[in-house]
C-alpha cells in the first residue's frame, strides 16, 4: 500500500504537527492554497487546510481529531500594512499574498464590518498599491513594519477586538475517499507529535530561521491553540456566517472587488 500523502505547511507554527513524520508519511510542502488546490484535486490526501477551503469542500473532506491552527488574540504572521488608516481604504488596492485564502477572506469580512471600507480591490503582489496583506513566514521577516506602510494591523488582534472570539486559520481534514487506517494513524501520529513538540517548542524554535531570537519563535509558537474547542467552534461558526454575507470572491480572479454585499 502507497503511504498516505500529507502536506506539509512550511510555517514555523505549524511544525509542532510533523515531528516523527519522515518515512511514515509521503509529505509534501505546500503553501495554503497550492494545498486546497493539491486536495481538491486528489495529489494529496491530509493535511492542515485553510478553512475557507474546507467549508467549500466539506462534502469531501473529513476533520482528522481536532486538530487545527488558532490564535487567541494576536496572530503575528498575518499582517495588514497601510499607507493610510484602514478606515481609509474605501476605494483603494490592497495587494494580497497569493498563498492564502482564509486570510484574504478574513481580511475581507474586516474591511466590511470593522472598517466600513467599500469598493476595496484587492490585487497581485506585483501590482502597486495602498496596502499590503502578508502572511506566515514572511510576515515574521516584516513584523516591525514596512517601509512606505506607516499603519501595521494584526488581523487576529482585530477579529478578537471586534468579535471577542479566537480565531481558526486551518484545520486538518483528510479526503473522504482515502484509506480509513492510514487516516487512523494519522491522527495518532498527529498527537504524539504535537505532546512532543508542545514538550520541546525550545528546541524546535532554536531551529526557526524566520529573524526571531529563539525566545521570541517559542513565545510565537505558543500563542498558538493546535485543537479544536468550543470557544474555537463558535469562531469558525461566527467567521462562516460573516463570509456567506459577502459577495463570492475567489484567489484565482486577479483585480476581484471586496466591496460589501448590497
Amino acid at each position: 500500500m502507497n503511504k498516505l500523502r500529507v502536506a506539509r505547511m512550511p510555517y514555523l507554527n505549524s511544525d509542532v504537527f510533523y515531528r516523527g513524520f519522515e518515512g511514515k508519511f509521503e509529505l509534501r510542502p505546500l503553501v495554503p492554497r497550492a494545498m486546497a488546490w493539491a486536495i481538491e484535486n486528489r495529489e494529496i490526501d491530509a493535511g492542515p487546510l485553510p478553512v475557507v477551503e474546507w467549508f467549500r469542500m466539506e462534502r469531501d473532506l473529513a476533520p482528522v481529531g481536532d486538530f487545527c491552527v488558532a490564535t487567541g488574540k494576536a496572530a503575528i504572521s498575518i499582517l495588514l500594512y497601510c499607507k493610510v488608516p484602514a478606515a481609509e481604504l474605501s476605494g483603494r488596492r490592497i495587494a494580497v499574498t497569493e498563498h492564502t485564502s482564509t486570510s484574504v477572506q478574513l481580511l475581507r469580512v474586516l474591511l466590511a464590518e470593522r472598517w466600513n471600507a467599500e469598493g476595496v480591490e484587492l490585487v497581485a503582489p506585483e501590482t502597486p498599491a495602498d496596502a499590503l496583506l502578508l502572511i506566515g513566514d514572511l510576515a515574521l521577516k516584516n513584523r516591525h513594519g514596512v517601509d512606505g506602510f506607516p499603519h501595521m494591523y494584526d488581523l487576529g488582534a482585530v477579529w478578537h477586538e471586534h468579535t471577542g472570539l479566537p480565531f481558526v486559520f486551518a484545520r486538518w481534514v483528510a479526503r473522504r475517499d482515502a484509506d480509513a487506517s492510514q487516516v487512523a494513524e494519522l491522527e495518532q501520529a498527529l498527537g504524539r507529535s504535537l505532546a512532543d513538540g508542545l514538550r520541546n517548542i525550545d528546541a524546535l524554535a532554536a531551529a526557526s530561521s524566520v529573524g526571531l531570537s529563539p525566545a521570541e519563535a517559542a513565545a510565537y509558537v505558543r500563542s498558538f491553540t493546535y485543537r479544536m474547542g468550543p470557544d474555537q467552534r463558535s469562531a469558525l461558526a461566527a467567521f462562516r456566517a460573516r463570509l456567506e454575507q459577502l459577495p463570492e470572491w475567489r484567489p484565482a480572479s486577479p483585480g476581484a472587488r471586496a466591496g460589501r454585499r448590497g
